[in-house]
């Protein structure tokens, strides 16, 4: 079994020695690195932000320019190992055991970078290029202006091709839960992925879970101070209704690894995560939150449906 993670922040390894950053900016991720260790051969794919911290973002003459030269960096590193088109989920799926971990680029902060409507136009030519998951946070843009971002965004699917997907991971209550009254009531919002991939989500999870929101479960402290802890928060959130019924769904692993200030003892890396999940939850749970409940994203958002589900009744 492989893990699926909703978030790792790959290219910030490279922080404190490229040109792309500003290294004083990231003088805590070199403590980090180790974090690392066995990562590519123990995922299966991950989601790749690009962002940078807001200072950071600041000192940039052209954000635009940063970011495009952020996406470059991973299209480099991993060539070949994209999730963009339905093509390449099927290699994904046809690969052998022993593969290395393929990506799903994403972009991080999208207020730092797109100030008012004349900006949106950007975001057409990102998804053309292979950007799946868009983060807007959007505290500070206006309501008329996130409520433009969010039709945007959803006119970016065409037919039965690859799907945005949205993530609410940092949006603070107000912000969050007029995405979500937005989702539950305009049509073109079944065109979007919702995911809220990392961190403590502000919004009302009964909501998110019944509008079918994939959740990422952290492994850093800030989420849960054991593993134990976090082990009943996972149950808590399961015992919510997904889509009207209680359960695992909707439930993955975002570990963060770089961003993290301390993660839980014991899972300190991908191994030590996928070996816990096995350990700590029952055979069918544990391949839900290590794969089977992130795959769909990964899937759609990259144009492949999914399979159906098996009739209700029918044998796991």
């Amino acid at each position: 079994m492989r893990l699926l993670d909703l978030r790792c922040h790959w290219a910030l390894q490279y922080a404190t020695a490229s040109t792309q950053y500003d290294p004083e900016a990231y003088a805590e991720i070199p403590a980090r690195l180790g974090r690392l260790d066995g990562y590519l051969t123990t995922v299966g794919a991950a989601v790749l932000p690009c962002g940078r911290k807001r200072s950071d973002w600041e000192g940039q003459p052209d954000p635009w320019q940063a970011l495009r030269a952020m996406l470059a960096r991973y299209e480099a590193e991993f060539s070949g190992r994209l999730l963009i088109g339905p093509e390449d989920v099927a290699r994904w799926l046809a690969e052998p055991d022993d593969f290395l971990c393929w990506g799903m680029l994403g972009i991080d902060d999208l207020d730092a970078l797109i100030r008012d409507e004349s900006d949106l136009p950007h975001l057409n030519p990102l998804f053309d290029r292979g950007v799946r998951v868009f983060r807007p946070v959007a505290d500070d843009w206006p309501g008329p202006l996130r409520r433009r971002f969010l039709q945007e965004l959803a006119g970016l699917a065409k037919g039965g091709g690859p799907r945005p997907v949205l993530d609410l991971a940092g949006m603070r209550a107000e912000a969050a839960a007029e995405a979500l009254a937005w989702l539950e009531s305009d049509a073109a919002a079944g065109r979007l992925l919702l995911v809220h991939s990392h961190g403590e989500p502000s919004f009302d999870l009964g909501r998110f879970r019944a509008l079918g929101g994939l959740l990422g479960v952290g492994v850093g402290k800030a989420f849960a101070a054991t593993a134990d802890e976090l082990a009943g928060r996972i149950e808590a959130i399961a015992a919510i209704p997904f889509r009207g019924r209680p359960g695992f769904e909707g439930l993955a692993i975002a570990t963060n690894f770089l961003e993290a200030e301390e993660v839980v003892e014991g899972l300190g890396n991908a191994e030590q995560v996928l070996a816990w999940l096995a350990g700590r939850f029952g055979g069918r749970e544990a391949a839900m939150l290590a794969w089977g409940n992130a795959e769909p994203l990964f899937r759609e958002a990259a144009g492949a449906p999914s399979p159906a589900p098996p009739p209700e009744g029918a044998p796991a």
